[in-house]
């Protein structure tokens, strides 16, 4: 069966960490994110002011698609009663079926941009693992019309700081060709279409969730 550790009581939501803006480091919160929250991503549209950089484009045309498709998939997960809204839902989720599957949603914001800076779809699987579904930033972001760094690096260090105090031994996801090189980076090897952070790692990223100064 499933391990089951309780959340540590030194872990708050919304989670607070630094990204950086123009050059300097400020912060940003990671929370649960609502219904609402969902829709307005879906409404990403890809900058216009993009058209004439291809692979800008195309990867803010990612982050569109992925938004379309988390909030596809997040409507079944709600239809059914098996999403968390929050760090205690997700517990009571847990604690009520070991081996039960749930989706939450995690957003990060910032009172400096209007919007959500980025998203990710997580899903706690039947053997107490999580699994990224779909992480992305927003297109302004991934298709530098901003000076916005470091989102996507938090998200996933943020993810692993909740798999540590879930007790999972291992977040996993898919990585697509472009998002390849960015699991490479931060894990430091191959990476193909499939990637997985294993215990010892987790620990390495949750730790830096804490450590404004670490650098990737």
């Amino acid at each position: 069966m499933a391990s089951k550790k309780p959340t540590s009581t030194s872990f708050r939501m919304p989670l607070r960490f630094p990204v950086v803006k123009d050059g300097q480091t400020t912060e940003a919160l990671m929370s649960f994110a609502t219904d609402l929250d969902i829709r307005a991503v879906k409404r990403w549209k890809v900058p216009s002011e993009l058209s004439g950089k291809p692979v800008m484009r195309s990867r803010a045309t990612d982050a569109c698609e992925f938004a379309q498709l988390a909030a596809k998939r997040w409507r079944h997960y709600r239809d059914t009663k098996t999403f968390a809204a929050s760090l205690a839902h997700l517990n009571r989720l847990i604690a009520s079926n070991a081996q039960g599957e749930f989706c939450f949603h995690l957003k990060v914001t910032a009172e400096w941009f209007q919007g959500i800076l980025g998203a990710a779809m997580v899903r706690r699987t039947w053997c107490h693992h999580l699994m990224i579904d779909f992480l992305f930033v927003h297109p302004n972001i991934c298709g530098q019309l901003v000076g916005v760094k470091a989102v996507g690096l938090q998200m996933l260090q943020s993810v692993c700081l909740l798999a540590k105090e879930l007790g999972c031994k291992r977040v996993w996801g898919e990585a697509t060709l472009d998002s390849a090189p960015f699991y490479e980076r931060q894990l430091r090897r191959r990476i193909e279409d499939l990637f997985a952070i294993e215990k010892h790692e987790i620990q390495v990223f949750a730790a830096r969730v804490d450590n404004p100064a670490a650098k990737a």
